[in-house]
């Protein structure tokens, strides 16, 4: 399918472009089929859980709903900055996503289970629109245990490597702080760090994780990890 507007966006593995009013179209660099990862969406979408609609999908797009926005990040690094208001909603979001009941032959989850998750459910994966939060992003969803989704967004807030340098080195790291501290508040943090061993295991394996990542995330599951990386 080709593209009825600009390029607005691209990411590792896909480029986002205008597609008429209201949509955009999604196309993956390797052309593989983006009918599954429709289908959850629109799947989910169906339980009143809050994602892009979709309009059509095929071997390399997808059509959906063009979101407006800051992702949560965005909006949380910005005054008032409501870090912990987001972390709170991103909390909820995790929770109303995982008592939705996996349908029948999704893929399973490192960790098995009988649940919705995501598997990359951070502040970059939510859109802040006019009309509420907005989860993007659902090429890992699978059928799993909901401590895994957790977890994961655990180990991404803990290892993930700050921004380089100037005062966001300093800044964005404490903010990060603040928003795990007040995320874990609301979620079952007993299960998920049973689960971040599975979870990092699995994410040793993201050719994007870069060496320190990967060596931060071997620390965490192998025990107390440091509080927060400083470089």
């Amino acid at each position: 399918m080709e593209p009825q507007g600009p390029k607005l966006a691209e990411g590792r593995d896909s480029e986002i472009f205008e597609h008429g009013e209201g949509r955009v179209l999604r196309v993956a660099r390797d052309g593989r089929s983006l009918v599954a990862e429709a289908e959850i969406m629109q799947y989910v979408r169906s339980h009143g859980y809050p994602c892009p609609a979709v309009y059509d999908a095929g071997e390399g797009y997808l059509v959906m709903d063009r979101l407006a926005g800051p992702t949560m990040m965005e909006a949380a690094g910005k005054p008032p900055f409501p870090i912990r208001r987001s972390a709170r909603l991103l909390a909820d979001l995790h929770e109303q996503l995982h008592r939705i009941p996996a349908p029948p032959g999704l893929r399973v989850a490192p960790l098995p289970g009988d649940r919705i998750v995501h598997r990359d459910l951070h502040p970059l994966n939510v859109m802040m629109t006019p009309d509420g939060p907005m989860v993007i992003d659902w090429a890992n969803a699978s059928a799993g245990d909901p401590a895994f989704d957790v977890a994961d967004t655990w180990v991404l807030f803990a290892c993930a490597t700050p921004p380089a340098g100037g005062i966001d080195r300093f800044i964005v790291p404490i903010g990060r702080r603040v928003m795990l501290k007040a995320f874990l508040s609301r979620v079952d943090k007993v299960a998920a760090r049973r689960a971040i061993p599975a979870c990092v295991d699995h994410r040793l394996t993201d050719p994007n994780m870069s060496p320190e990542e990967r060596d931060r995330m071997r620390k965490f599951a192998a025990g107390p990890p440091p509080r927060w990386p400083t470089t």
